[in-house]
């Protein structure tokens, strides 16, 4: 896959990771709070580490299990029709309208940001790769995002440039309210309180939406994957 595609690909796969609505809620309750800059700057690094890691350690993997993740290959067509389906259905449940009293998974943690911003800095850090690992959305994206690197059969360096590359924009919104806030803090702090609030009470619609567009380009990805499709690698 020529390079360029690779970053495009990758770029959209990252920006998707990027809009995880619970994530940025997180380091928006950082920003308002104690200690803003070092708490939410701790936690995104953290999440960037995770994200890093866990691309290294699928691309590894998946290469020594020797899985085709070209274009048209037998596991690539797999993994992104498999995807595809599996976000279907998570969107259509958190789009379906619940129960009065009905909580998710989602807004549980949402209701739990404030404790969790309480944390030591210590525990702090390991809250960021539970919420980027236990969500069904970034998994998908984050073996995706391994497929794309490894099946772009690029050079050792270039593949690390490439994890560095996705974990960046998969940061992106988690740092990008940290530099506005060094940028203006009393301009942007109402923002802040306003964009966190939001979160919190569509979280759900965020998150259904977020997963049915996941699942038609994903599902678009392993269609167009057919037109090449080979059994054997």
């Amino acid at each position: 896959m020529p390079l360029t595609r690779t970053l495009t690909e990758l770029t959209a796969c990252g920006l998707a990771v990027a809009l995880s609505p619970l994530d940025i809620a997180l380091v928006l309750l950082l920003l308002l709070g104690t200690a803003p800059l070092l708490k939410s700057s701790l936690f995104s690094s953290a999440w960037f580490l995770t994200n890093s890691a866990a691309i290294a350690v699928l691309v590894t993997v998946g290469k020594g299990l020797t899985l085709s993740m070209e274009k048209g290959g037998i596991h690539q067509v797999g993994l992104d029709l498999f995807a595809a389906g599996a976000l279907l259905a998570l969107g259509i449940r958190e789009l379906d309208p619940k129960p009065k009293g009905y909580e998710d998974l989602q807004n549980s943690w949402i209701t739990k940001l404030a404790k969790v911003s309480q944390l030591p800095l210590a525990l702090m850090m390991l809250v960021a790769p539970a919420t980027l690992l236990l969500s069904p959305d970034n998994l998908f994206l984050l073996a995706k995002g391994a497929a794309l690197v490894q099946g772009g059969q690029h050079q050792p360096l270039t593949e690390v440039g490439l994890i560095a590359y996705f974990s960046l924009i998969s940061s992106s919104l988690l740092l990008l309210p940290i530099v506005l806030l060094l940028i203006n803090r009393q301009l942007v702090q109402p923002w802040l309180q306003a964009g966190k609030s939001f979160i919190e009470a569509r979280s759900s619609l965020i998150l259904g939406l977020l997963s049915l567009a996941l699942a038609l380009y994903l599902g678009w990805s392993g269609w167009s994957g057919l037109g090449g499709f080979t059994a054997i690698s």
